[in-house]
């Protein structure tokens, strides 16, 4: 199995530290991903349905953190962005220690949510540090590959925790969340870079943007306009795994729940083993070539798991379309992944473009506010509709953005 290392990733040497950090974030993450509800519920005399209205709450009042921080990016710079951010989320897995009602749960998960959308709200701007501009593409694919080996890993040990009667090794394992993302912070804050090497941080004595220009100066930006709405489709398709597949396959397609374990433990680990090599041998290919190729593979992908719903009756034939339309999803996700970042990078102008990475973060955000509601009331309709709405919005983003190019220099 090749290494990560193999691949020949340009400036990794004085950015190692970026890596830690990138590696211990995503563990962090990957600790309370799956079990979030289920450390309130046992926690707390909270009922399930208001801990997860009280999560959903929080989460939706932090969605609009990468807006408010778009000034502070080129004021401050991503690397004290990304320190404050993961300072905050450490400080709301802490709070989820002292949570004894709806208020705190609320409390803790708007900061758990908001520093992580400060932290990859600065992640491309910290990754044109840490590459100088040379071999972006493979660094983002390697950044894709070290949060998949740590949410994996944090996925692993919490589910052995979890699985033990004990209410404080469930404190013992946000804790360690905690502690986790306070690494990520010290790594990052000892990260220096040469400013010769890599584009300079932003420093407060810059001057001011004009009043008014805002954001609608970035949706003016045509060019960029097309890619968030591009981006939009990659959200849609990238929310598949954690709302989409476990139901389909157990509930829709009546597939044993391991078959579901399975296409996403798969799914993981070949982004994880595979990402950084996928994003260095279609690095010499336009960014929105990869982008739109991904497109592609993602509208076949939900084909064939469309299909699957014809096989409901025959197991193995279900699975094995399952298992292909994950391959082909994987693929999709390990090409086009990288190459929108790229563009995100390449297509906002090359100083002053924090309101343009927070808008794109900000793509992010709503998809991960609104989808939860929309593919669960997709879902109860029965197995075709989140799939035709899946493949109809695909195409509708990608024929919106279908004409982003790079920018042409003045």
């Amino acid at each position: 199995m090749p290494s990560l290392l193999s691949v020949r990733v340009e400036n990794i040497d004085r950015s190692k530290l970026f890596v830690a950090s990138a590696l211990l974030n995503s563990t962090g993450g990957g600790l309370m991903m799956a079990f979030l509800l289920i450390y309130f519920d046992r926690t707390t005399d909270v009922g399930l349905a208001v801990i997860g209205l009280a999560i959903t709450v929080g989460r939706a009042l932090a969605a609009v953190t990468p807006a408010l921080f778009g000034r502070l990016l080129d004021r401050f710079g991503p690397r004290r962005i990304a320190i404050f951010g993961d300072l905050t989320t450490g400080a709301g897995f802490l709070l989820c220690l002292l949570a004894e009602n709806a208020v705190f749960i609320v409390a803790s998960q708007f900061l758990a949510q908001a520093g992580s959308h400060m932290f990859w709200t600065s992640s491309r701007g910290l990754v044109g540090l840490a590459s100088g501009g040379q071999g972006m593409q493979t660094w983002f694919g390697l950044i894709g590959s070290l949060r998949n080996i740590g949410l994996g890993i944090g996925t692993l040990l919490s589910a052995l925790a979890f699985s033990a009667d004990s209410i404080p090794l469930l404190h013992v394992v946000v804790l360690c969340c905690a502690l986790l993302y306070i690494g990520s912070t010290v790594a990052l804050w000892a990260w220096r870079i040469d400013d010769e090497r890599g584009p300079p941080e932003a420093t407060a004595e810059e001057p001011e943007e004009p009043v008014g220009e805002g954001y609608r100066h970035v949706w003016a930006d045509r060019p960029y306009r097309r890619l968030l709405v591009l981006n939009m489709g990659l959200v849609l398709a990238a929310m598949v795994i954690p709302l989409v597949i476990a139901v389909y396959a157990t509930e829709q397609l009546g597939l044993p729940a391991f078959v579901a374990g399975a296409l996403v433990l798969a799914n993981t680990v070949v982004v994880a083993v595979l990402s950084t090599h996928v994003a260095a041998w279609t690095e010499k290919r336009p960014a929105i070539r990869n982008l739109t190729g991904g497109y592609a593979l993602n509208v076949l992908a939900f084909v064939i798991f469309w299909i699957a719903a014809a096989a409901a009756g025959r197991p193995w034939a279900a699975a094995a379309l399952l298992g292909l339309a994950m391959l082909i999803y994987t693929v999709a996700e390990m090409i086009s992944t990288p190459a929108a970042n790229v563009l995100s990078v390449s297509l906002a102008p090359s100083e002053r473009n924090g309101r343009h990475m927070a808008a794109f973060q900000m793509t992010w955000a709503i998809g991960m506010t609104l989808t939860p509601a929309v593919f669960g009331w997709l879902l109860t309709t029965g197995p075709h509709a989140t799939w035709v709405a899946l493949i109809v919005l695909t195409l509708l983003c990608l024929l919106g953005g279908a004409a982003v190019g790079q920018r042409k220099e003045a």
